[in-house]
């Protein structure tokens, strides 16, 4: 909302565990300029293979849930990398807390019918990132929340 009040075009948004590269950035701000509403950044386009097995199975269960739940043919649906437009971000509407916000702007790019793509990007695993990023056993809130959210919805 602060940035949309003072007169920004484009909004990009990235997770605080040092993960991402601001390289990618440059990414997602063309796919914005070609049209698109909202460029979400994917782990998996590259067969980027450093994500800790583990967590690959998680985020492939996420996935394939996201699929289930939105219609959106995506490959990467928890990563934190991602541009918004100034329509799309005045229209998303996010109310949901913790990292459940993410399934919901899945949902809200699907229920507003906005113009989304992926673009590969890269993901460093550090031992900092891994101490600040999500615990595997919070993927229990966070399908928690978005099936709430999804289920109160009906």
């Amino acid at each position: 909302n602060y940035a949309l009040k003072k007169g920004a075009e484009c909004i990009v948004t990235f997770d605080a565990d040092g993960q991402h590269e601001i390289e990618d950035v440059a990414k997602l701000l063309e796919k914005i300029d070609s049209g698109y509403d909202v460029v979400l950044g994917s782990r998996f386009l590259d067969n980027n293979s450093n994500v800790p097995k583990i967590k690959k199975i998680l985020l492939k269960v996420g996935i394939f849930l996201a699929r289930m739940t939105t219609g959106l043919k995506l490959t990467d649906t928890h990563n934190g990398l991602r541009a918004f437009n100034r329509k799309a971000a005045e229209n998303i509407k996010i109310t949901n807390n913790r990292m459940a916000h993410a399934g919901q702007i899945l949902s809200e790019v699907s229920r507003l019918k906005l113009k989304y793509c992926e673009v590969p990007v890269k993901i460093t695993y550090t031992e900092y990132s891994k101490r600040k990023g999500q615990k595997i056993s919070n993927s229990i809130n966070i399908l928690w929340d978005s099936f709430a959210e999804s289920w109160l919805k009906r």
